[in-house]
């Protein structure tokens, strides 16, 4: 029986997580909510990619995808609202996998959910203003009205100040040269879009019908390209300096959440976790999972101050031992490490 590519991502991420957190785990990764539970076991399960990867997704929506997978006995509920893949889902998402990955190639939910809005609100405009700039065009609707959005176009043509048709030439070269470099790359999924001189960008669903995908899955190639153009143009602005112009130094992907950044400036002046919470009147717990986030993201960072050598060992040992994620489990194996230590090393280990 053939599933569908939104079923087959559930049963990927159920892999992943394999019964070790609720159904609704995903709804939160989905909607790319940003607390410390949700960053964290995104990372602990490597399911980042996904990460406000399906913003409109319901709980009730969850519930008949589940529903539909467990009848098909492509799972089965370990404990309430827990799964796991039986034998016959690890076969139906190796068998759908072979010809439609799960997760696309260049998908990074995570690491550009802040800048993929931002990149493409700024590409779409700059490619409608350049458009109708060589027609001689002026009376045109601007694809988005966002002030800070003219502020910047005025800012850049400014900083790039050649002629029209050449600015125009420059950036479709370098589209080209970035959209060509890979062959997992769909442009249609971009390009199809756009808006330019007597040019009217098509919908998603629209493109979705057009190229014969699930919504979804037009969805996540769009992300996927919008996440390949922003890795690909961060590594190599020199490459592509026209299109580098759209993501300003100071817009380049951050790991770290903003609450968490303060964190961490607090903590590089020297200041102790009990000292924190008490200039930023924060519960010790909200500290605590500050520290594992930027655990998870400065390698630089030293843990020992927080969890001793041979502490962090036998939790790393445990974890092996256990295959498991689960931190009671482990701190019942290490039973002088509290759950923040045993966190923190998860955390600093990939899972």
């Amino acid at each position: 029986m053939s599933i569908s590519y939104k079923q087959a991502v559930f049963l990927y991420c159920f892999k992943q997580l394999n019964a070790e957190r609720s159904i609704y785990s995903l709804f939160h990764l989905f909607q790319g909510k940003k607390s410390a539970q949700t960053i964290q076991d995104a990372h602990f399960f490597k399911l980042t990619s996904f990460f406000l990867s399906d913003p409109l997704i319901t709980r009730v929506e969850i519930d008949q995808i589940v529903g539909q997978l467990y009848a098909q006995a492509y799972l089965c509920e370990t404990v309430k609202d827990h799964f796991q893949l039986t034998k016959m889902g690890h076969d139906e998402l190796r068998e759908y996998s072979l010809k439609t990955p799960v997760p696309p190639s260049f998908l990074a939910g995570w690491e550009y959910h802040h800048l993929s809005g931002l990149f493409w609100d700024r590409l779409s405009l700059l490619i409608q203003v350049s458009s109708n700039l060589i027609h001689y065009n002026k009376g045109f609707i601007p694809v988005h009205n966002k002030q800070e959005g003219f502020v910047w176009l005025k800012s850049y043509l400014k900083q790039h100040n050649i002629d029209r048709h050449d600015l125009a030439s420059e950036l479709y070269k370098e589209l080209v040269l970035c959209l060509s470099q890979e062959d997992f790359i769909c442009p249609s999924v971009l390009v199809l879009r756009l808006t330019g001189f007597k040019k009217i960008g098509l919908t998603p669903k629209q493109i979705a019908e057009k190229l014969k995908m699930e919504e979804l899955y037009y969805h996540h190639q769009f992300l996927n390209t919008l996440h390949y153009l922003i890795s690909a143009i961060c590594k190599s602005r020199n490459q592509f300096p026209y299109l580098s112009g759209l993501i300003s130094e100071e817009n380049t992907p951050s790991p770290l959440t903003l609450s968490t950044k303060k964190t961490y400036e607090f903590l590089k002046m020297g200041y102790s976790l009990k000292e924190i919470t008490h200039i930023r009147n924060l519960k010790m717990n909200t500290i605590e999972d500050h520290i594992v986030e930027i655990a998870l993201h400065v390698k630089s960072f030293d843990l020992h101050r927080y969890v001793e050598p041979d502490k962090a060992e036998r939790i790393i040992k445990a974890a092996k031992e256990l295959s498991s994620r689960k931190l009671r489990d482990i701190r019942q194996k290490v039973e002088d490490a509290n759950y923040f230590e045993i966190r923190l090393v998860l955390a600093r280990n990939g899972g």
